[in-house]
């Protein structure tokens, strides 16, 4: 048996995965998946539950922040206007059975079964993917456009550009000044984007957050590198 679910006290169902792939023990809390547990082939069962176990204040904290966020959430309903930065979102019932997206040069369209509970969980959930597949667009559209601008402002190179759909961070600057921006930029206002860009930037000069780094930081943004940063902490990556 590759699978096994058990129910832990605290937590509720814990899935245990085994899996060729998996080097380690892993534990992965989601909002719509569970607790999941990636098991190496040569570890029991068992041994995978004792680990649990010994994360339960880990998980218990992970699962009250997804909690958090899930109550911070917007509910798409159709009723109050979205729009991205580039485009206007309307929410249009047919009769088609799955949610699909359509996206055009000034708005997109969620299309939706009519029969369905739009505020269902899951749906906002398939609804929140479909908007992230929009930025995933505009962030194309927008950033490779915006670093280079700034590179060439302040003559920083970098080796190149990756936009990535990721939640654990904004930015990367590599060992090799290859720089990865996350597509969740496309819900900062825009100040704070160029913010993040030229971020990585100063991460092809000083590799590191000393006192060199903030202040050519501070340079590049008129003075403003530290008020940029503490209002960042007011964004989530997973909150939109």
């Amino acid at each position: 048996m590759d699978n096994k679910i058990a129910v832990i006290e605290g937590i509720g169902a814990v899935e245990y995965r085994k899996s060729t792939k998996a080097k380690c023990l892993r534990i992965a809390v989601h909002r719509e998946k569970g607790i999941i547990v990636s098991v190496p082939k040569h570890l029991s069962f068992n041994e995978a539950e004792g680990f649990v176990l010994s994360r339960l204040k880990w998980i218990e904290k992970a699962l009250q922040e997804l909690n958090s966020i899930s109550q911070k959430q917007t509910i798409y309903n159709g009723k109050d206007g979205f729009s991205t930065k580039f485009r206007v979102m309307n929410m249009i019932p047919d009769d088609r059975k799955n949610l699909h997206l359509k996206i055009f040069e000034k708005h997109f369209d969620i299309c939706y079964p009519r029969d369905i509970d739009i505020e269902n969980e899951e749906i906002q959930s398939i609804i929140r993917k479909l908007i992230e597949h929009v930025w995933k667009v505009e962030a194309h559209e927008y950033l490779p456009e915006r670093l280079s601008y700034w590179a060439q402002v302040y003559a920083l190179k970098y080796k190149s550009l990756t936009i990535k759909n990721t939640y654990s961070f904004w930015g990367k600057c590599g060992g090799d000044n290859s720089i990865i921006l996350s597509l969740h930029l496309m819900h900062l206002p825009n100040h704070l984007i160029d913010y993040v860009i030229l971020h990585e930037l100063c991460h092809t000069v000083h590799k590191n957050h000393q006192k060199e780094f903030w202040q050519l930081l501070d340079k590049y943004t008129s003075g403003k590198a530290k008020s940029f940063a503490k209002e960042m902490k007011k964004y989530s990556t997973r909150i939109y």
